[in-house]
């Protein structure tokens, strides 16, 4: 199977949603994950992968807002959780409620159009998944996982 080709789980296709993403140069992955540490789509991981990636996100999640709440106080919203190596990053937002966009990189990706078609995208996931995306900061409510819903 062609690693850019997007693969869904069965209930929802949401290979559409990766499909851009996966157009920018250096993008190598992109995932379509739940707060619990699930599976929504991925573009083309072995399974195994897949579902530890997801985990593994799940807790950096967590982590992140424990962080963010315990440093800022209160319900602080995370807007963005980057991991940087030599190798690349992985970058994760919110989309739909308790649902996120996970985008994995080479070093060398343009940040400024990952960060843009992301953006584009969830505005398309939440559509897809029947939640509303997620809104902007300013005064926007925040869902029981510390993200605006």
């Amino acid at each position: 199977m062609n690693a850019r080709t997007p693969v869904t789980r069965p209930k929802v296709d949401l290979s559409f949603v990766l499909t851009p993403i996966l157009e920018i140069p250096n993008v190598q992955h992109a995932m379509v994950v739940t707060a619990d540490g699930f599976f929504e789509a991925h573009s083309g991981l072995d399974g195994e992968t897949a579902e530890k990636l997801s985990a593994v996100l799940a807790s950096l999640l967590a982590s992140s807002r424990g962080t963010s709440q315990t440093y800022f106080g209160g319900r602080s919203l995370l807007r963005l959780v980057m991991v940087e190596t030599y190798e690349g990053y992985v970058f994760v937002i919110p989309a739909a409620e308790n649902t996120y966009l996970a985008v994995f990189t080479g070093p060398n990706v343009a940040m400024d159009n990952v960060s843009y078609e992301m953006q584009k995208q969830v505005q398309t996931l939440g559509k897809a998944m029947g939640s509303p995306p997620r809104s902007d900061l300013g005064g926007s409510p925040v869902g029981g996982d510390g993200f605006p819903a």
